[in-house]
């Protein structure tokens, strides 16, 4: 007979797991979820397929608690997490499988969070971690793939060259060859005699070709803090330009010297484009991060404004010809500097924006754990509304161009098309794009297309360059 008390216990311990993690060999070995209400994490752990899981570890959403093991090692007493050192930053540590106890760190870089980690075929060795500064790169350990680095960087000159994926005995790699000013392309490497062969190009048009310079600045925003923003020029021109603060979305990403079509179709228009890294912003260490946490259109906000003033004291933006430009959480940024910093700047452009915080509240719960979601949206501003720039129309001093997707699952349009009656209605300028089968993230060609023509054509009219 069915024992239905054991199996609603064993069921009971998979409730909520949303995250299962393996060994090499290919058997679940640990999960992580949220109990059904949202407010609790909670990891479940088991050594071998003969045992059942056990809950190891519970703690109150927003507090990380145990890490988890990225790679279980061929020494089975071993694993290796990432997990945050004693100033905050993120780094590569053993874990005893015995105890669940972190154990030394193996790697990290000061300043900055690393990225990941790069396994082998068999999951059960490292060969690299992921670091991402200025700029994304890899730190390898295996001494085979630091001499396939040296080897593959000494066969190009003046560009940034990454091993993307090799085969499981390291004979064969696909190589990524490019840089922040150029969309580069990719090669087939062969060990054997060296040789690189051309597999495709990022942009077919553009291939090879360097574009607009890119580096990285810093600056102290208005209470101290430093930014790091990500400059891009136009080629052979420094001097008072006119300025794209571009923020970008998430907002708990960051943006670095990688290769940005939005920066450099903007540079070759001629403009100076700078891409702030606001605080609240990943990649520089959980304090960093954390000092976002209730400044959604607040000091978030301030941080960009004050890329303006150090770009004008260093004479390379022409402080009276700014214009605000971004997508999802920068779209925000860009609407919300609208209705808040007209004085700033002369127009400004949001893709796939919000608007209206309190609503986006109410959109959540439409989704598994939408109220987890909500909960941390609801933390974002000391009062939702009081940064809604949809409760503020009159406040609107300049042209603003929003584009938004019909079919974007992440932001949903609603956003924009109520932003524009408002303004409409308060008889702002307001230009409105509507992609019947655009998404969040300008997949499709024509969306990409439709959208720089706009934006072209909207900033030629209200800051020509």
């Amino acid at each position: 007979m069915l024992d239905t008390g054991k199996r609603r216990s064993v069921t009971a311990n998979y409730l909520g797991i949303w995250r299962w993690v393996a060994d090499g060999t290919g058997n679940v070995r640990m999960g992580v979820g949220n109990g059904l209400e949202g407010r609790i994490r909670r990891v479940v752990y088991r050594d071998s397929t003969a045992e059942s899981f056990r809950t190891i570890d519970r703690s109150p959403r927003g507090r990380e608690g145990l890490a988890l093991p990225v790679l279980f090692l061929a020494d089975k007493r071993r694993a290796l997490v990432i997990d945050d050192d004693a100033e905050g930053f993120s780094t590569l540590y053993t874990m005893d499988l015995a105890t669940l106890e972190r154990g030394e760190a193996l790697f990290g870089t000061k300043g900055y969070d690393i990225g990941g980690i790069i396994p082998d075929a068999t999951r059960t060795k490292l060969l690299g971690v992921t670091v991402h500064g200025d700029r994304p790169g890899i730190h390898w350990i295996d001494p085979e793939m630091v001499a396939m680095q040296q080897t593959v960087s000494g066969l190009v000159k003046g560009a940034q060259v990454s091993i993307q994926s090799v085969s499981a005995d390291l004979s064969t790699a696909i190589i990524a060859i490019g840089g922040a000013d150029a969309p580069g392309g990719f090669f087939l490497f062969k060990r054997a005699g060296n040789t690189l062969m051309p597999l495709g190009y990022t942009n077919p048009s553009i291939k090879m070709r360097r574009m607009h310079p890119v580096k990285t600045i810093r600056y102290k925003a208005r209470d101290g803090l430093e930014i790091a923003a990500v400059l891009t020029l136009p080629v052979g021109r420094k001097d008072k330009l006119p300025l794209i603060v571009m923020p970008h979305g998430g907002p708990r990403a960051r943006d670095s010297e990688t290769w940005d079509w939005w920066a450099q179709f903007l540079a070759d228009r001629g403009y100076a484009v700078i891409q702030p890294n606001y605080r609240g912003s990943t990649g520089y260490g959980t304090k960093f991060m954390e000092m976002g946490e209730g400044q959604w259109g607040l000091a978030m906000q301030d941080d960009l404004n004050d890329a303006v003033t150090e770009l004008a004291k260093l004479g390379i933006a022409d402080p009276k010809r700014v214009c605000m430009v971004g997508g999802s959480y920068g779209g925000y940024a860009a609407i919300r500097a609208a209705q808040r910093d007209g004085s700033l700047y002369r127009c400004a452009v949001s893709f796939a924006g919000v608007s209206d915080l309190n609503r986006m509240v109410r959109h959540h719960r439409n989704f598994l754990y939408g109220n987890i979601r909500g909960a941390w949206l609801r933390e974002q501003a000391p009062d939702l509304k009081s940064v809604s720039p949809i409760n503020f129309p009159e406040q609107f001093t300049i042209p603003v161009l929003l584009v938004h997707g019909e079919k974007d699952g992440v932001v949903p349009v609603a956003q924009s098309r109520e932003m524009v009656e408002q303004l409409k209605k308060a008889g702002k300028d307001v230009t409105y794009i509507v992609q019947p089968e655009g998404d969040h993230h300008l997949s499709r060609g024509a969306d990409r297309l439709e959208f720089l023509k706009a934006m072209e054509a909207f900033l030629a009219k209200h800051n020509p360059a």
